[in-house]
């Protein structure tokens, strides 16, 4: 008990003296940032809570498939961004002098408006998104704790507070990297027990193999499922691993950069580290049908996979691992929606009085959604990507890599991907359809898909009438110092 006690004394404690590296510091600029700092921050503003024990049951289910969403996420989602989008992100942003995601697509399009727009969107969207992140990280800390889940809720909610008020944009990326490191360390453990108990991962994959199988691994524990299963798994990947290139708060870790030649040493590290945290977890989540019995929610796996295999101390360290991703996650959320209120919507640098408002209210609306039973706030959560890419993406990357800049064809392109992907989720999802479906199959398609889709078509005629718009784009110089 006391060694218990002692573990989670220093977390808190180191959490709070990494949290106050940013005092001192604008709240919305980093200072320079060293690459472990940055690569770790990256990857544990990525990977949630959701991606390790959520999408870990889903490994249970469907087997070794679920690794092509890992491969996805280290891939797509990290050597991608960081070949072609980071350091152009970074030159536009000091270009344009902007100081949040929100006021690069402003500037870089010339839209006041649509910054505003995009704003109130993160500003509530991204605080009720992260009422779901703080009720998973409660929800753990209730295994451990004696203390009421509300109370943990707006506990987790204070804390995510304290950290961007106090620390900033610097804080919280030297906090996220600190918790990158202890989700690495517990990853790292479970996975030694688990290829401890099958007899190594040669023997685990040989006797997956002999596994009959099931209706979510119709191919096999080792194959990709034929049908709507696999396409499933697919659609996974892309929601992942493409949607996450516009999020606002992955964007923002790029304004920390300080040279080209820092994201060629931040590159191998955030996809090493990647790769053990969600390849490891959905490799040993796929191995644990050899140990576990049949599993009734697969939310439950990996809690009852740690619970079976590791000694107190490990259980201990993984679910402050667990808490850390729901931590980072949460820290990322409230510093983007926060900087929304502050500074974005007013249209003037954020005094300190108002990073605290937005700090309350951001508590308030968190804190608040949270305490709300079911499932609408987890369905929310798991919308959040899909709708903020295919709002985003396609104006973002239109700006950064190709130097496109309109008005005109940015707000074309939001409209249609944010207007397309709520109507799909609203008419064709499965969770959310208000309505009879007009065509059954529809609801196989991703709504970011749909999303994508309308937004570049709304990106392509809003180019075609912009024609002083493109008059005035240039090529943007994204190699440049």
């Amino acid at each position: 008990m006391l060694l218990d006690a002692l573990i989670w004394i220093a977390y808190i404690a180191v959490f709070v003296w990494l949290a106050r590296k940013g005092q001192g510091h604008d709240a919305l600029t980093s200072g320079r940032v060293g690459f472990g700092i940055q690569a770790f921050a990256y990857v544990a503003t990525y990977i949630s809570a959701v991606a390790l024990v959520g999408f870990g049951g889903l490994a249970y289910a469907y087997g070794l498939q679920m690794l092509l969403v890992a491969a996805g996420n280290v891939w797509l989602g990290t050597w991608i961004v960081y070949r072609f989008l980071a350091w152009p992100t970074r030159v536009c942003q000091r270009n344009l002098q902007a100081r949040t995601p929100t006021q690069l697509l402003a500037k870089g399009h010339k839209s006041p408006f649509l910054g505003k727009a995009l704003a109130l969107l993160l500003a509530v969207f991204l605080g009720v998104y992260a009422s779901a992140v703080i009720k998973g990280a409660a929800l753990l800390l209730a295994q451990i704790l004696p203390l009421p889940l509300w109370s943990l809720i707006w506990l987790v909610a204070l804390l995510v507070g304290f950290a961007v008020f106090v620390g900033g944009l610097r804080g919280v990326l030297y906090t996220e990297a600190m918790q990158g490191l202890v989700m690495l360390l517990g990853i790292c453990m479970l996975v030694w027990a688990v290829f401890s108990k099958v007899g190594g991962p040669i023997q685990g994959i040989a006797d997956l193999a002999q596994l009959a199988p099931t209706a979510q691994a119709n191919e096999g524990f080792l194959a990709l499922s034929s049908g709507e299963q696999g396409w499933f798994i697919i659609s996974l990947v892309v929601v992942t691993s493409i949607a996450v290139w516009a999020q606002p708060q992955m964007i923002q870790r790029h304004f920390a950069l300080n040279s080209a030649k820092q994201v060629n040493k931040i590159t191998p590290l955030a996809m090493l580290v990647l790769t053990v945290l969600v390849g490891g977890a959905y490799f040993v989540a796929s191995l644990s049908r050899l140990i576990l019995p049949e599993v009734a929610s697969p939310d439950d796996v990996m809690p009852t996979l740690v619970k079976m295999l590791l000694p107190n101390v490990g259980l201990q360290i993984f679910v402050l691992a667990i808490v850390s991703a729901s931590l980072s996650t949460a820290t990322a959320i409230f510093h983007i929606a926060v900087s929304a209120i502050a500074e974005d919507l007013p249209g003037r640098k954020a005094s300190r009085s108002m990073w605290l408002l937005g700090i309350a209210f951001c508590v308030l609306l968190s804190g608040g959604c949270a305490q709300i039973k079911g499932q609408l706030i987890a369905l929310l959560c798991t919308t959040s990507w899909s709708i903020v890419g295919a709002t985003v993406l396609v104006a973002y990357v239109a700006l950064v890599r190709f130097g496109k800049r309109s008005s005109l064809a940015a707000w074309i392109s939001c409209v249609a991907g944010f207007t397309s992907c709520m109507l799909w989720y609203l008419l064709a999802h499965k969770s959310f359809a208000l309505t009879p479906l007009l065509w059954e199959q529809a609801a196989l398609i991703p709504p970011f898909f749909v999303g994508f889709a309308f937004s570049l078509a709304g990106w392509l005629l809003g180019w075609a009438l912009d024609r002083e718009g493109r008059k005035a784009s240039s090529f943007w110089p994204a190699a440049s110092a």
